[in-house]
């Protein structure tokens, strides 16, 4: 059975920061690499954070890229905890454009990732010209998908063949969402009548069986825990089949309240879900986590912390160093978070195949004077590496400022 939340009613009342001690997380070492957000930021940054705001031209570390679908459906699936799932959804063919600009950045920004707010890449058809071209010029791609299509691609195109053929390194990846160890709660939490877990799980061994002993791409599977699909004998299941496949990672993790909504709505979503489950799901894993970033799969647990609504009082923003967004609407974004006409706001402009006028949106992302209040106030929240990157850049000027006193 599930865990049963009633036992931890009187933990209803204490914040997120208070069962820090549930936080896994808090260790950085607790993480890899790819997980520590700031530090890659500095990496890109070549560790001078003087470029921050400096008035130049600065290609962030990666551009992601939400595909329309199949033009006609957004997904083939109906997660009742998609982020994006009340947000304006429409789709716009502006592939052809995109993948100029693709051909434009020739290895400019390290990283093109293929995913969306509230599309499934995998059924778009362009996806493998797009994953072609970005190792073309030296870029890494990352994909993320539900998974249901890849033993259909592979079957059809040799997808699996081709990304695990073009993938140079660990730093290429496939990542799943899966967030389910049995057939029947996948079915539940992804609102679908088919079983498409068992589908899943042969696409991932596919993909593992092709790659071989090589590590590249790094195959990631995530699973959000639920009322469906978080029992100890599940999530034992899960970790089994993934140590059977032999997947690079298995992150648990509680899903993010939907974008759109206010903040006193996110706040209640925090003490009824976020901080409850953050306390009962953390007993329960800890013995189950990982002990060394050498294992495989690392499974590891990332606490509600490190998406804490309580913690995004910043007053700037710097998550444009780090990525901008081709949305699946045909504009281009300020980020992911945002990325849908819900928030018109932060449109940069339309998606064009001039290589000029993207540039001039990139360095129009990099404004010193963009509050993140305008976002917080239309229900806009940052997603996990916003929130790490720019609580710590607050807390640097915080210290720079009294050091100058």
């Amino acid at each position: 059975m599930p865990i049963d939340t009633k036992k931890y009613e009187k933990s209803k009342q204490v914040t997120l920061v208070e069962v820090k001690s549930q936080d896994l997380t808090k260790s950085s070492s607790n993480r890899p690499a790819g997980y520590q957000y700031f530090n890659r930021l500095k990496v890109h940054l070549n560790n001078d954070l003087t470029k921050i705001f400096n008035g130049e031209l600065v290609y962030p570390r990666q551009v992601e890229i939400h595909l329309p679908g199949d033009r006609k459906r957004a997904c083939n699936f109906d997660c009742y905890y998609c982020q994006g799932r009340i947000l304006e959804q429409p789709l716009a063919p502006f592939e052809e454009d995109a993948l100029m600009i693709v051909e434009e950045l020739k290895g400019r920004v390290p990283y093109i990732i293929y995913g969306g707010a509230y599309t499934e890449p995998l059924l778009n058809p362009y996806l493998l010209d797009f994953l072609k071209l970005t190792k073309n010029y030296g870029s890494r791609f990352g994909i993320h998908t539900n998974g249901s299509l890849l033993k259909q691609l592979e079957k059809e195109k040799s997808f699996l063949s081709e990304i695990c053929r073009i993938a140079t390194s660990s730093e290429d990846y496939l990542s799943v969402s899966l967030d389910a160890g049995v057939a029947q709660s996948h079915m539940q939490i992804k609102n679908t009548k088919v079983n498409w877990f068992d589908e899943i799980i042969e696409g991932i061994r596919t993909a593992a069986k092709i790659r071989g002993n090589s590590d590249s791409p790094a195959i990631r599977v995530c699973y959000l825990l639920n009322r469906f699909n978080s029992s100890e004998s599940e999530i034992k299941r899960i970790i089994s089949i993934m140590q059977d496949i032999k997947v690079d990672s298995l992150r648990f993790s509680i899903p993010y309240d939907v974008y759109g909504k206010g903040f006193d709505m996110v706040r209640k979503y925090k003490q009824a879900v976020e901080v409850v489950h953050n306390f009962g799901y953390g007993k329960m894993l800890e013995p189950l986590m990982s002990k060394d970033l050498r294992e495989r799969p690392y499974v590891f647990y990332i606490s509600p912390h490190c998406q804490d609504v309580d913690r995004m009082n910043f007053k700037q923003c710097i998550y444009s160093y780090y990525q901008i967004t081709l949305a699946s609407d045909g504009y281009i974004y300020k980020c992911s978070s945002t990325a849908s006409p819900s928030f018109k706001m932060n449109r940069l402009g339309k998606t064009t195949s001039d290589f000029g006028k993207f540039k001039k949106m990139i360095l129009a992302n990099h404004n010193p004077n963009f509050n993140p209040s305008t976002c917080f106030k239309v229900g806009a929240r940052c997603n996990r590496i916003a929130l790490e990157i720019n609580t710590t850049w607050a807390k640097n000027k915080c210290k720079e400022s009294l050091i100058q006193l």
